[in-house]
């Protein structure tokens, strides 16, 4: 098959991996973002796993040497500060902003329509309802709409999130204003230090146009980090005092909320506690579980964290979105009929997503012992 009319809602990563995919393989994608304009980092830094490198490759987009890092040891400290102990190994590094970027520069502009928001699906059809009434229907449409889809709200609304206990602070600081036994620190290191119920780590990555020269880097760190008795309201509310679910945006934390963090990374080891100090605006996201049953329903595909979200330790998110991707494509091309390779996609694709998430379950119980 090729040729084929296909809608997607949401324009981040997984849309865009969708997008691209897709129209190289001969189809017409269209992609609805419901951002005005260009979308913005929360994430900050990712692993860049060999799919994520590959695609960009196979489809001529960017030299993935030029928009990532890597490290050669991974470093665990003690309290004090000392190396514990140093396993060689190479891990590759990018920026969700370079990333992105390359990905957008890649993709029309004429089929990408941004302040649009799909408001509805007629999976039966393969229909889209948008903000402004209109009905368009093609022959597939994929959500790729992140952990807070409406559209999978709508498909599958007995699933819900699942908290895991914890939260991730992060932040992430530009090299050039950290002191130079801070760079020296982390520089070539994937370092971590685990704690009683909280395990923190950094890493260095991109500037936000892809620079990997010593200088124009930033070191982006994430900790895990257990609620400890502390009411998950009140860290969720926001400056404008909005209780947010999933996640407070940087430079939205209230004042005593960041000042508490700052005082318990006290007890990291000082590098650590150097570093999120330095950091000018911290954020957190709640950590959850999100597993559907199908990741399709008619003519509708769910893709990316739309259908499943694993913990960050498993370092896939957006390998998994690519996955998804690059797997749709291909089994439009394989199969003699839409349905035929929806289905096949559709097993292929939820077998890995929940192996995937109930993986994330597992590491992150055992890296923060919880039960």
């Amino acid at each position: 098959m090729s040729g084929l009319d296909v809608l997607i809602s949401g324009g981040s990563m997984g849309g865009l991996f969708t997008g691209i995919s897709l129209a190289r393989s001969g189809h017409s994608p269209t992609i609805y973002e419901r951002s005005a304009g260009a979308l913005k980092s929360r994430g900050g830094g990712i692993v860049a796993q060999q799919n994520i490198r590959r695609f960009l490759s196979d489809h001529d987009i960017v030299d993935p040497d030029e928009i990532t890092t890597r490290s050669h040891e991974r470093r665990f400290l003690t309290e004090g500060g000392g190396v514990e102990r140093a396993v060689s190994e190479t891990m590759v590094f990018t920026s969700w902003d370079a990333l992105y970027r390359q990905l957008r520069n890649a993709f029309p502009d004429e089929q990408y329509r941004t302040g649009t928001t799909v408001t509805g699906v007629t999976p039966e059809t393969a229909t889209a309802t948008t903000d402004d009434g209109t009905e368009r229907s093609a022959d597939v449409v994929v959500a790729a709409e992140g952990g807070q889809s409406a559209t999978r709200a709508q498909l599958h609304p007995d699933v819900e999130p699942e908290f895991a206990s914890y939260v991730a602070w992060r932040g992430v600081v530009d090299e050039a204003t950290l002191p130079a036994v801070c760079v020296e620190a982390f520089d070539e290191m994937f370092t971590f230090y685990q704690g009683a119920d909280q395990l923190i780590l950094a890493y260095f990555i991109p500037g936000p146009d892809g620079e990997t020269e010593p200088g124009s880097r930033r070191l982006n760190w994430v900790w895990y980090d257990t609620l400890d008795g502390r009411d998950r309201g009140a860290i969720f509310t926001d400056t404008s005092d909005t209780e947010q679910r999933f996640s407070v945006s940087p430079g939205q934390l209230r004042e005593p909320v960041r000042h508490r963090q700052r005082d318990r990374a006290a007890k990291l080891p000082p590098v650590f506690e150097t570093l999120v100090s330095e950091t000018p605006d911290l954020f957190v996201q709640a950590i959850y579980d999100l597993t559907v049953p199908s990741m399709v329903t008619g003519r509708v595909c769910l893709l990316g964290d739309g259908a499943f979200v694993a913990r960050p330790h498993t370092a896939a998110g957006t390998a998994k979105a690519a996955g998804d991707a690059t797997a749709l494509a291909e089994a439009l091309a394989s199969h003699g009929s839409i349905n035929e390779a929806l289905a096949a996609w559709d097993q292929a694709r939820t077998e890995y997503g929940t192996t995937l998430v109930a993986r994330g379950k597992q590491m992150g119980d055992v890296r923060l012992n919880l039960d």
